[in-house]
């Protein structure tokens, strides 16, 4: 699910077919990760406003970035006066740039790659022929690559799952992609120290996560710990307890022990705060040992979890 966390989907279908550079086409997609997004004729916004047709959560993006303006076989991209501009191919494009199949457009952090999607000629492709996707999953591996490969670049298979693509779906069922840029774009927020985006975006990230908590699917450590860091930054910013307690609740329901950097920052928050943070505490260590107690590389994670769990005395 994509709604406003990276990507928007656009609905969107030409109604018929235009050609460009000799090739005839169904429609034109942004791929963006294993998104797909159709562009119809006319014009399309990108940008981090709600506003836009395609809404990209980035700190580095400007609200109105870009627009893409589809006219007949024509196909060109434009900066909105951005405070970061486009870059396409890997070079800086100032005003209105002619996109062709395959350009690669870097909007803030994210790269957009603008494609030309072929339809079955009058001349036939294969019944078999797809012309819905750009990503396929290899039948060996499991792992996506472009339709237009002859062979998985991971494996070497040729056997490819049947399936369609469908945007957002992922050959590996337990990695979560959104969570991913989510993170990404979380510790760029915050270096930049625009802590209005990061609790926007830890509110969208809180509800990715609880809902794989609820469904049993798995969190990796490495990325709850990245947004614990971000959540306890906040909390240390705003000296408010808010951030601490969730982010301690998700490791108690999780089993895991946080990074003792995280703990040492929620110890620095005001006496009031830091106090409301005990029984979230207690909760960690309990669930932790119900699980066999901490690891050995847990250890000085758990101790400063333990020092969060005592009520501090009143100043």
């Amino acid at each position: 699910m994509w709604a406003r966390v990276g990507l928007l989907t656009l609905a969107a279908e030409l109604a018929n077919l235009t050609k460009l550079g000799g090739i005839f086409v169904g429609r034109y997609r942004l791929r963006f990760l294993l998104q797909e997004i159709d562009l119809p004729q006319g014009d399309t916004l990108v940008g981090r406003s709600a506003a836009c047709h395609v809404t990209i959560e980035d700190p580095l993006v400007s609200r109105q970035h870009a627009r893409f303006r589809i006219e007949g076989a024509r196909a060109t991209v434009e900066d909105l006066g951005s405070r970061n501009g486009l870059i396409i191919n890997g070079r800086s494009v100032a005003g209105i740039a002619e996109l062709a199949d395959g350009d690669r457009v870097r909007i803030g952090t994210q790269e957009l790659v603008f494609c030309a999607v072929r339809a079955a000629s009058k001349t036939g492709a294969s019944a078999g022929t797809r012309p819905t996707g750009f990503m396929c999953h290899c039948a060996a591996c499991g792992l996506p690559y472009p339709m237009e490969s002859p062979q998985c670049p991971s494996c070497g298979s040729r056997e490819r799952m049947d399936e369609d693509t469908i945007s957002g779906v992922v050959g590996e069922p337990n990695r979560n992609w959104t969570l991913e840029l989510l993170v990404e774009v979380l510790l760029r927020a915050a270096a930049l120290h625009r802590w209005d985006d990061v609790d926007r975006m830890l509110r969208r990230s809180q509800a990715n996560i609880q809902e794989r908590v609820k469904s049993g699917q798995p969190v990796q450590q490495a990325h709850l710990d990245s947004l614990a860091e971000a959540a306890a930054r906040l909390a240390e910013e705003r000296k408010s307890a808010e951030w601490g307690n969730w982010l301690l609740d998700v490791y108690a329901d999780l089993g895991m022990v946080p990074h003792e950097s995280i703990s040492v920052r929620l110890s620095t928050l005001p006496p009031q705060a830091r106090k409301s943070l005990a029984p979230a505490a207690n909760r960690v260590l309990e669930s932790v040992v119900a699980r066999g107690g901490p690891a050995e590389e847990d250890r000085a994670g758990y101790q400063q979890v333990e020092s969060l769990s005592f009520t501090p005395p009143e100043a």
